[in-house]
């Protein structure tokens, strides 16, 4: 099987489909990611949780109330007992597996890591299908990111950074943002798009550091980070931000 990879061109601006085309379609389901596949985005941004039983799944909440109007937490769910559920429209939960037969060499994907100690199960699943090329690796838990850059040193990585720190994001703050990149040479940063301006494009590109903001669904702030050199957004919006970059801001 051939490693799969689509990564954008330097002058394109990658359109990143949060939780997959989610306006349209159940957050984080596969309905979801294909709806973002129909719609061409470059990448699907998804979330890796782990059940009690150790199966990696694809959803954004440490717990079901939100998703399927149940009580309890998927660390101490059995993966049997949450495809029991309606994650929405009758949508049950995707597994990582699942996620990545349905959308190997038709779409990229932005994975970010919500909890720690998977990196070695979530890399041998990786090289299972020979996708690490075609994956950018996010995560607001450092630690775990640089255990994944231990483990397998080809994978693109990303930094998060809490946003309840968005009112420290001072200048010297940003800096320490793109120094921790820098540092452990990761492939970009992921972040929250009202701290990003010019300035802060220019120095992770300087220091050859990609940038890509989330999340963003109005018009104005996409064309704003466009002008600013971002190189791809993370939005729920995907038809939206296709409409942006079809006007050639």
């Amino acid at each position: 099987m051939k490693n799969v990879c689509f990564m954008g061109t330097i002058d394109k601006i990658l359109i990143i489909g949060h939780r997959g085309a989610n306006v349209i379609a159940p957050e984080n389901t596969l309905k979801a990611f294909k709806k973002a596949i129909d719609l061409k985005a470059d990448y699907i941004e998804l979330d890796i949780q782990k059940t009690k039983d150790g199966a990696l799944v694809v959803t954004h909440d440490d717990d079901l109330q939100r998703l399927t109007g149940h009580h309890g937490q998927i660390k101490d769910s059995i993966l049997k007992d949450l495809k029991s559920l309606d994650f929405g429209e009758g949508e049950i939960i995707p597994t990582l597996e699942e996620v990545i037969e349905l959308t190997m060499g038709k779409i990229n994907l932005n994975c970010e890591i919500k909890v720690e100690k998977i990196s070695r199960k979530a890399v041998n699943i990786f090289k299972k299908y020979n996708v690490i090329n075609s994956i950018i690796l996010s995560s607001f838990i450092h630690p775990e990111l640089l255990e994944f850059q231990r483990i397998a040193p080809k994978l693109k990585l990303a930094s998060l950074e809490p946003t309840q720190y968005l009112r420290n994001y001072n200048d010297d703050r940003k800096k320490q943002m793109i120094s921790f990149c820098i540092d452990n040479h990761l492939y970009a940063i992921n972040p929250f798009y009202t701290i990003v301006d010019k300035d802060f494009v220019e120095i992770a590109h300087k220091n050859s550091i990609k940038v890509f903001p989330w999340t963003v669904d109005s018009k104005p702030i996409m064309r704003r980070l466009i002008k600013y050199g971002v190189d791809g957004i993370i939005t729920n919006d995907i038809h939206k931000m296709k409409q942006v970059l079809s006007m050639n801001v």
